[in-house]
């Protein structure tokens, strides 16, 4: 019944969601960069953010298709179902259940230079806490990580773990994009901790950035 009737139905549903909101994208310079390289890249964002960042990422997709990393629980079974019926790629595993085969499978895909996106706090939190993972990730690819943050001017904020933002259909959201961020092949564990904090503040500070329209390309 939910692969014949829900799922199918759910599709719709989030399809047409998707194509009322307004997309702004800020500093879409460093995507427009890392995909003119033509070489894999790792796209981080808070778990909260995710129902916003496939939509931002969705019409990139259709040029250029997002693995996703997503958990192997029960909802993480129901996540990735409709994410691949979206068009998107899946990666099932987190750091608490199939973390290293995850790891190996996205390391793959980076090396045959396909683009991810991880949820670095997931799948269970701390919120807003980068797990070490993406970073080791770069680390033994080479891939850059690029951080980026999702603001809806009018949005339901759900009561679970990581205060998931759901936007109200025909608002506006802006996407924001950071500085891509790489890490040295040869880095030390002490560095490679300062490198995931540098993260996570940089996730934080786009998360609160407030409007300029001046940096804003609408529907890029």
């Amino acid at each position: 019944m939910l692969r014949t009737i829900f799922l199918p139905l759910g599709y719709f549903i989030i399809r047409l969601w998707w194509a009322t909101l307004r997309i702004d994208y800020v500093n879409s310079i460093y995507l427009n960069e890392l995909i003119a390289a033509d070489k894999g890249f790792i796209v981080s964002f808070w778990h909260g953010d995710m129902f916003t960042v496939a939509a931002a990422g969705a019409m990139e997709n259709k040029k250029r298709m997002f693995h996703i990393l997503t958990s192997r629980s029960r909802d993480g079974e129901i996540l990735s179902r409709f994410l691949q019926r979206l068009g998107f790629g899946t990666v099932r595993g987190s750091s608490s259940r199939g973390g290293m085969s995850a790891l190996l499978s996205l390391k793959d895909l980076l090396e045959q230079e396909k683009t991810t996106a991880i949820a670095v706090d997931g799948p269970r939190g701390p919120r807003f806490i980068v797990k070490p993972g993406v970073i080791l990730l770069a680390k033994t690819t080479g891939a850059a990580i690029l951080p980026a943050a999702i603001n809806a001017h009018h949005k339901i904020t759900l009561r679970s773990w990581d205060r998931c933002e759901i936007p109200l259909p025909f608002t506006r959201c802006r996407c924001i994009l950071g500085k891509p961020i790489k890490v040295a092949p040869d880095l030390k564990e002490d560095a490679m901790e300062l490198v995931r904090k540098e993260l996570e503040e940089t996730l934080l500070k786009l998360k609160m950035e407030r409007n300029d329209d001046e940096r804003c390309i609408r529907g890029r």
